[in-house]
């Protein structure tokens, strides 16, 4: 199996929100039953994105504000999965006001999956329930590479997920090589 150049991800969100589990889920391995706090855990795993095969490095974040993530990380890592739980209306609050702002300041063009999960907990009638539309307008609006509900329970588009980690980059390298090739052109 030949592998392409790795590509590493950050992922980030508040705390309960169901990170840990959902790239437990992608690499293989059983999510604990109930809560477990993560400080910073590191994982990697391969993803085939059109026909080519990429290591994935993925570091998980704890979630409290406490842990400041942007001692720990630096902008040079290529794209931040940023998650809430679509059941908790305070952690899409918290991505808007704190975790996205965060990350823009580090760097303004950093590629962003927004992820929401626990979808297979939802429902449509519950106000403190955040929809499909406000997750993917929200997204639309901070300039987010894709937006994805996901459920670890069910297993529910993970791989769709590390896919577009993936995609981001490739996006990116091949936007800053047509650059490279219109000045080099000239």
């Amino acid at each position: 199996m030949v592998v392409s150049k790795p590509v590493s991800c950050s992922v980030v969100g508040d705390g309960m929100v169901g990170k840990s589990s959902l790239i437990q889920s992608f690499v293989g391995q059983v999510p604990p039953d109930g809560y477990m706090a993560t400080v910073m855990e590191k994982y990697t795993a391969v993803v085939s994105v059109y026909g080519d095969k990429y290591l994935v490095n993925i570091t998980d974040f704890g979630g409290e504000y406490q842990t400041d993530f942007t001692k720990t990380t630096n902008s040079s890592r290529e794209v931040f999965v940023v998650c809430y739980s679509a059941v908790d209306r305070e952690s899409f609050r918290n991505v808007k006001d704190f975790w996205i702002p965060t990350i823009r300041n580090m760097n303004k063009r950093q590629n962003i999956i927004l992820v929401a999960t626990h979808v297979d907990l939802r429902r449509e009638d519950d106000s403190g329930h955040v929809t499909f539309e406000e997750g993917f307008e929200f997204c639309r609006e901070v300039g987010g590479h894709s937006f994805i509900e996901c459920s670890s329970t069910d297993k529910v588009r993970i791989q769709q997920i590390f896919e577009s980690v993936v995609s981001a980059v490739l996006v990116q390298k091949k936007g800053r090589f047509r650059v490279i090739k219109r000045i080099v052109g000239r």
